[in-house]
């Protein structure tokens, strides 16, 4: 098992992914703090003085959704998401260059259409009743964030699998080779 590799960082695409990832990060680290707080205030209200918040579910899911915005953009660029390779061990360099082509198309279709659906959803907003059960909160910034995740996700895997294709004959740069 491991990781993906992320996009070389001394390409010029490769910064820009790394920089987008990482403003993605600092989003998400606020998010999390912002979860922590309100998790600490929600539990000390409701135990020490008896008295729940009303809408601290929603605050919280919310939270949630740029957290996991942030943790898949960040994730993709940086190479966190995990891949077991037994391709390698069974089959030669050509049915994995093969395989490694079918599977970035796919998963440029899949990351792309996602990104499009959500940003279609999001558009929708409070007609559709896209909002949080209790406080009424809009999801359209939420699914706006998430779509522009996938979106950058989706670049990415076109990146490489772009990269993968000018490649071809030598050595992928997206390939692990330790």
């Amino acid at each position: 098992m491991s990781a993906a590799k992320p996009a070389k960082a001394t390409a010029p695409w490769g910064r820009w992914f790394g920089t987008i990832a990482n403003g993605f990060a600092v989003l998400g680290g606020v998010a999390l703090f912002a979860l922590m707080f309100i998790t600490v205030v929600a539990v000390f209200w409701r135990y020490a003085l008896r008295d729940p918040i009303f809408g601290i579910g929603d605050m919280s899911s919310l939270s949630l959704v740029v957290i996991v915005a942030a943790g898949v953009t960040y994730g993709a660029v940086h190479g966190a998401h995990i891949s077991v390779d037994i391709l390698s061990a069974v089959a030669g360099r050509r049915t994995k260059r093969l395989t490694d082509l079918l599977v970035r198309a796919l998963s440029v279709a899949i990351c792309g259409f996602a990104a499009w659906a959500l940003a279609v959803k999001g558009a929708c907003g409070l007609p559709c009743g896209a909002v949080t059960p209790n406080l009424g909160i809009v999801h359209t910034p939420f699914y706006y964030l998430l779509s522009a995740a996938l979106a950058v996700m989706t670049a990415l895997l076109l990146y490489q699998l772009l990269t993968g294709l000018r490649h071809w004959s030598g050595q992928d740069p997206n390939e692990d080779n330790g």
